[in-house]
């Protein structure tokens, strides 16, 4: 029988996403003179998260995103003769530089990488992703990995599994399962895809919106115990 295939998001699921945000914007402020307070960088997160939203749901491309973000946060905050697209190209180079990664994330990927099939699945871009994952250590673990700018599809849509199920060997659904934070994106895109959904869902938010995770866990451990028991039902 072959191996459990985990396909697992990146962002706030195994690399610190919301403190690599909040470092590469500070520095970005730093480096265009604009003063650095808490409600700007507050803001920053919010708008950031909105414009995601907006690219999942297919009404921004990701190259919009990177000014978009910045175009609304000048905007709001009345800040003129700053240029957002130079703006978001810094700031993407700086969250590139931080690769934090969430406690546990290293040792559970540890755990699992000898028993199951890794994939990683993201949004993010490929260049961003790549130097975060190494600096993070954790780049070594995965068979593949898939980046939605790549295939010119985001998760969650079917297209971009289906890049992801073709270019995987030996790939059945039967047999997989996706990890994700994000219920928009991820355990919506598993249910389009018609697979076993994980929502990682640590903070234990409440189930919002059209997306149903098969199941949901707090923490790596919880996880691991899942991804092994569901090993033992889909080989029955």
């Amino acid at each position: 029988m072959d191996k459990l295939i985990v396909l697992l998001d990146a962002d706030d699921t195994l690399l610190d996403f919301s403190k690599s945000e909040r470092e590469a914007i500070v520095t970005t402020l730093k480096e265009f003179d604009i003063p650095v307070t808490q409600k700007i960088v507050d803001r920053y997160v919010q708008i950031n998260l909105h414009c995601w939203k907006l690219l999942e749901t297919g009404r921004i491309t990701r190259a919009y995103l990177d000014r978009l973000r910045f175009d609304m946060l000048f905007e709001e905050f009345g800040i003129v003769g700053k240029d957002t697209v130079a703006a978001g190209a810094a700031y993407r180079a700086h969250l590139t530089q931080k690769g934090h990664v969430i406690d546990g994330a290293i040792g559970f990927l540890e755990n699992i990488s000898e028993k199951y099939r890794l994939f990683l699945v993201t949004n993010g871009t490929e260049p961003t992703q790549t130097v975060r994952l190494k600096t993070a250590g954790i780049d070594g673990f995965f068979e593949d990995k898939f980046y939605s700018e790549q295939i010119g599809c985001a998760k969650p849509y079917k297209g971009f599994f289906d890049y992801v199920f073709s270019h995987i060997k030996n790939f059945d659904k039967s047999r997989a399962a996706l990890v994700g934070d994000s219920l928009s994106s991820d355990i919506l895109g598993a249910n389009n895809a018609g697979i076993t959904g994980i929502w990682f869902n640590p903070k234990g938010d409440a189930v919002d919106g059209a997306a149903s995770p098969d199941y949901t866990v707090k923490g790596y451990d919880e996880l691991e115990k899942l991804l092994d028991e569901l090993d033992k039902i889909k080989r029955r």
